[in-house]
């Protein structure tokens, strides 16, 4: 912890460990880890921690920025690695980005991966996916049974509402 003017109370490196608890209505980034930990703060709940992050960040916080910078980091390390096993890295190529975090479009995320992506995958063509995971498993389903023409629209509308 970094001390406050002129040597007063120490105040927290990162403003995240205050919103952080303050979400759950917790006094401490410790008792927010033991809340998860002990089962005191649903696991429905837990997907709530990445938007405190993302606003957290866009406020500024240097530590929040890292994690968010870090975590594009990480999901174009992912996507060059599959390009190259793929054979791809050359060819124009959508690299699909799905799941919460990504389907947030948090600013700062997005523009992280594309910018790392443009310079190590220059062909590839990041498409953040919002659909509900199990659309693509019924229009797979669809396409096996020979459906009724218009039933993958009906089917992409139900899931759009």
């Amino acid at each position: 912890m970094a001390r406050g003017p002129r040597g007063g109370r120490p105040r927290p490196a990162t403003a995240l460990a205050v919103t952080l608890p303050a979400h759950f209505a917790l006094p401490s980034v410790y008792a927010l880890i033991e809340a998860l930990h002990l089962g005191h703060v649903a696991q429905s709940r837990r997907h709530e921690l990445t938007p405190v992050l993302f606003a957290t960040a866009a406020d500024g916080d240097p530590i929040a920025r890292t994690i968010v910078e870090r975590q594009a980091e990480e999901v174009v390390s992912m996507a060059v690695v599959a390009l190259t096993r793929l054979d791809l890295l050359d060819e124009p190529t959508p690299v699909l980005l799905g799941g919460g975090v990504l389907a947030a479009q948090h600013p700062q995320l997005d523009s992280g991966i594309a910018t790392l992506l443009a310079d190590r995958a220059p062909k590839a063509a990041p498409q953040v996916v919002t659909a509900s995971p199990v659309l693509g498993a019924a229009l797979l389903g669809l396409d096996r049974v020979d459906a009724w023409e218009g039933a993958q629209d009906r089917l992409r509308a139900y899931f759009a509402d």
